[in-house]
């Protein structure tokens, strides 16, 4: 018995750090997607349900390009890569060719770090150009066929990757290489911890962003375009600006995840992941607001977490399969908040200028009109009654 306990303990504790590790990096995941929703929608009202596009965009730049790039780079140092050039090679020598490049990065920290960053940034910049597609049909459509075009967007992502081997490997995927693999400790805890910190960068920029002149216009436009318009601003050109910037940061979540699972594959990437829970965490939350996002986001992730968790004693008193009651409640639960909480559980806070006093513009004492003293000066003369008795016999 003291044989089994001594192993039950470090198997337990091994479980509870995989979960700590997991929460943390879906949570920072969902963070980055979260905020780059609510800076289209919840500041400048674009209603963008194309969100797994750009995540699949940042995934596929690092199944197609970055591995092709590490395969060439282990071609160079003569390490023994097998073909790739054909999509059989492609799929079946992957594997053999990422655990070589892993030992061989494991031993070079440089080369990983500067291949992670550089994925990074091919990441957004993918995003970023998909960002100026999807704004194409943004400009001309209103919001309800402009969701359903970003919808048929997404699924034509996913479409595409499924069958263009070369992209991500098909249906069977492909595998990527470590580029964390120089980091001696666990490589999810890393990646958790990146994950993390690039939120937190993202929300900075993004509060900096909405608190500046441009944030500002953001608003305005949610609020009445056509004001906008009329006095000088190019309401197109704003938007899409704000669907370029989003989309790329949307797409740094697909690289992430692309690390995090070292495979790559179309269902990573699915809309009802990386769309719809988005959304969810959105409404719930509160739009317009980051600490709300943030809320709504943990909410969520806390609430998916204990039902994978404790789906063997919620499976007891349901007579259907556990993921079902997983989004009835969710959806349940956004019900419930549009009806008693519509704002969100964080309403959006009133927008306040700095440097501008707003008690002494409101204590501050403005003089007359002339036109209003004039029009006062003349009902006191009596003119507008006599004209006005002269207008009633007329019309007697």
């Amino acid at each position: 018995m003291m044989g089994i306990a001594s192993l039950i303990g470090p198997a337990v504790e091994a479980i509870s750090q995989r979960i700590i590790i997991d929460i943390a990096m879906f949570f920072g995941l969902f963070v980055i997607v979260a905020m780059a929703l609510n800076f289209q929608y919840g500041n400048a009202g674009v209603p963008n349900f194309g969100c797994a596009v750009s995540a699949s965009i940042g995934g596929y730049m690092v199944s197609a390009i970055v591995t092709r790039l590490i395969f060439w780079i282990g071609l160079q140092a003569q390490l023994g890569i097998l073909p790739w050039a054909s999509n059989y090679d492609w799929n079946y020598n992957n594997m053999i060719n990422t655990y070589m490049m892993n030992d061989y990065i494991a031993t070079r920290p440089m080369l990983g770090i500067s291949l992670f960053l550089f994925s990074l940034a091919l990441g957004f910049v993918a995003g970023w150009a998909m960002g100026f597609v999807i704004s194409l049909p943004a400009i001309r459509l209103r919001a309800t066929y402009l969701i359903i075009t970003l919808i048929t967007m997404a699924d034509a992502a996913q479409i595409l990757g499924r069958n263009i081997i070369w992209i991500s490997g098909g249906t069977l995927g492909m595998f990527v290489p470590n580029v964390l693999g120089w980091y001696p400790g666990d490589r999810t805890i890393l990646t958790a911890v990146i994950t993390l910190i690039i939120g937190i960068v993202c929300y900075f920029v993004m509060r900096t962003m909405l608190n500046s002149p441009y944030g500002r216009l953001m608003r305005a436009v949610r609020e009445n375009d056509i004001t906008v318009n009329s006095v000088g601003k190019d309401v197109a050109i704003i938007r899409r600006n704000v669907l370029m910037f989003a989309s790329g940061v949307t797409a740094v979540l697909g690289v992430l995840i692309a690390y995090y699972y070292s495979f790559v594959i179309e269902t990573n990437y699915v809309r009802a992941t990386w769309t719809y829970w988005p959304w969810l965490m959105l409404m719930i939350g509160g739009p317009g607001n980051n600490a709300g996002t943030f809320i709504g986001t943990a909410l969520i992730i806390a609430m998916r977490r204990l039902i994978i968790i404790y789906k063997w004693n919620l499976a007891s008193f349901i007579w259907y399969p556990i993921t079902l009651f997983e989004s009835q409640l969710l959806g349940a639960l956004l019900l419930v908040v549009l009806i008693f909480r519509p704002n969100g559980l964080i309403p959006e806070k009133l927008l306040r200028i700095p440097g501008i006093n707003y008690k002494r513009l409101v204590q501050e004492e403005t003089k007359v009109d002339w036109q209003v003293e004039r029009i006062q000066k003349v009902k006191k003369s009596g003119l507008f009654s006599r004209f006005g008795s002269r207008r009633t016999e007329e019309k007697v």
